[in-house]
């Protein structure tokens, strides 16, 4: 359990919020600029929020300092806000995407119920 929890850490601070910020800034990016530069970006927000969360005394006092259950909270409304702007922004081509792929299994569905079985056999004359 531990392990897993370890996994979906590393990914929601390491690489989720850098992502969704590729999103919303870099949209015409490769693949690998793209997974390079949301690692970058994630380490990034990993140290502001660090910064934020115990920065001084007063800021400590504040927030609650750095423990667990900050970071946690913190990096999952950092990537959540970030993730629905990306969403936000790129709402159009979410649903083209979705609709083109939805268009492209009903007609996969429709040549496969629909298309007659020929089972006449020919004879040689």
């Amino acid at each position: 359990m531990s392990s897993l929890l370890t996994v979906i850490g590393l990914i929601f601070t390491l690489f989720l919020p850098g992502y969704f910020l590729t999103l919303i800034f870099f949209r015409e990016v490769k693949a690998l600029e793209r997974i390079v530069l949301s690692i970058t970006f994630s380490i990034m927000i990993a140290v502001f929020i660090g910064i934020f969360l115990g920065y001084n005394e007063d800021v400590k006092n504040f927030t609650g300092g750095i423990n667990k259950f900050n970071v946690w909270l913190w990096e999952l409304i950092v990537t959540f806000v970030l993730g629905l702007i990306a969403l936000i922004i790129n709402r159009k081509q979410v649903n083209l995407r979705r609709m083109s792929s939805l268009r492209h299994e009903f007609k996969s569905l429709t040549t496969k119920h629909f298309k007659k079985k020929n089972n006449v056999e020919h004879k040689e004359l």
